[in-house]
């Protein structure tokens, strides 16, 4: 850790910076679309929806602006104020909840569950997969469907790999870290940020890859009967030079 800098949870210092990194990095417009899409391609008709990881909430609202009803599910309270602090529309219904993704229940169950950016990664061990998964068909409807994105082995491997990348944005430097262990497949980030105005936090963050095989096992075990894995964005397979993929399962209806 620099000198100049203190240690703070995960989001707790980033949250309030977050939407200018991933503004930049990520055309949510074409992955809300997408999303669609393969509501569309799995027949499912949806008005309600869960936001897993939902974070500061830019694809819910942009789900919202469409008129479904979101619950969104993120631990970090301090994304989740900037979310709501986003909600200005009265005619979004919207409904959030700071919980732990591996041990949370909604309301009413839903017609769909997303979650987007790589959010599941964060999951390190196959258990924390069972426990969330677990949560996900509680919260569905007979015949719910489940979409998410996730990194993959080779992703984390090799294009994230050992590596060092300074990023300026706004009014803010920041410093990215990367490490990867190879036996137990997890990434971790080192986040060191520098602020204009004098302030300076670092994060760690950590990422595990899975395989598709150790994916559909676990949702598997949690209920879901279909399971398909996307190249990201795409409805073609995915191959060994994939770095994200977008997994699809489904509930069996009544």
């Amino acid at each position: 850790m620099s000198e100049h800098s203190y240690a703070v949870d995960q989001f707790e210092g980033f949250a309030e910076f977050y939407d200018q990194f991933m503004l930049r990095l990520v055309n949510y417009s074409d992955w809300v679309s997408y999303i669609l899409k393969i509501f569309d391609k799995y027949q499912v008709s949806v008005q309600t929806m869960l936001d897993l990881a939902c974070g500061t909430g830019i694809p819910s609202l942009l789900f919202a602006k469409r008129g479904y009803q979101i619950i969104g599910v993120d631990g970090s309270e301090p994304m989740l104020e900037i979310f709501r602090q986003k909600i200005t529309n009265p005619d979004y219904k919207i409904q959030l909840i700071n919980s732990d993704i591996r041990n949370f229940a909604v309301p009413q169950k839903v017609d769909a569950a997303v979650s987007l950016y790589d959010s599941v990664n964060y999951l390190l061990t196959e258990q924390d997969l069972d426990q969330c998964f677990a949560c996900i068909v509680q919260s569905l409807k007979p015949g719910g469907i489940f979409a998410f994105d996730m990194n993959t082995i080779y992703c984390l491997e090799t294009f994230w790999g050992n590596r060092e990348t300074p990023r300026r944005v706004g009014r803010i430097d920041s410093i990215w870290r990367n490490a990867y262990n190879p036996d137990t497949k997890i990434s971790r980030l080192t986040l060191t940020v520098f602020t204009d105005d004098g302030r300076a936090f670092q994060e760690t963050h950590e990422e595990r890859g899975y395989t598709q095989t150790e994916i559909s096992n676990a949702l598997n075990r949690a209920g879901f009967s279909d399971v398909d894995f996307y190249s990201h964005l795409t409805f073609l397979p995915t191959n060994d030079s994939t770095l994200r993929m977008m997994i699809v399962a489904r509930l069996k209806p009544d």
